[in-house]
């Protein structure tokens, strides 16, 4: 059976009280925080994923130039490559990529930027988020193409020239 409202049933309408409201607004206020909390949580990882992929592509790109100077008898170019910027293997510049300095200063270069300190000759990234990087790292991490040998196999023939190579690596001071 269905009810007929009745007029005292409408002119006394039940609403929120003071007490709801506050525990509504503190409930909204948490779940607020927690939401922002994790959002930067996942801005620094993101952060420290796109320097790990950067990396990875500039690895890559070194690699490719080496077989490319390998497959065209150019060996001897190798060793060249050792302190030279890696951009410059890319085909496209990142978009956060300054370009070359001196050791610049902090109004040159802002945090979030990667550029080639041609001083040092190394690839540097300016953190903007501390969290998620390793325990010890700076407000920068640091590349360098350096010149390595391979391992030597031991049935080699004797006056064969030891197979060098360069490689990225991270060398945070």
């Amino acid at each position: 059976m269905r009810q007929i409202a009745t007029p005292s049933m409408l002119s006394n309408p039940r609403g929120f009280s003071l007490l709801e409201l506050a525990v509504c607004a503190v409930v909204v206020a948490i779940l607020t925080g927690v939401l922002l909390q994790r959002l930067l949580d996942y801005r620094e990882r993101a952060e420290l994923a796109a320097v790990e992929q950067l990396a990875g592509v500039l690895r890559t790109a070194l690699v490719l130039k080496v077989s490319q100077l390998r497959v065209r008898g150019k060996e001897s170019e190798i060793a060249s490559l050792a302190g030279k910027n890696p951009i410059d293997l890319l085909a496209e510049k990142p978009r956060n990529y300054v370009g070359e300095y001196f050791t610049p200063t902090p109004e040159q270069v802002a945090p979030g930027n990667w550029y080639f300190d041609r001083k040092t000759k190394t690839l540097v990234y300016l953190i903007s988020r501390e969290k998620k990087f390793p325990k010890g790292t700076t407000k920068r991490i640091s590349f360098k193409v350096e010149l390595s040998r391979l391992p030597t196999i031991p049935a080699k023939q004797s006056g064969t020239p030891d197979a060098r190579t360069v490689a990225l690596t991270q060398v945070n001071r």
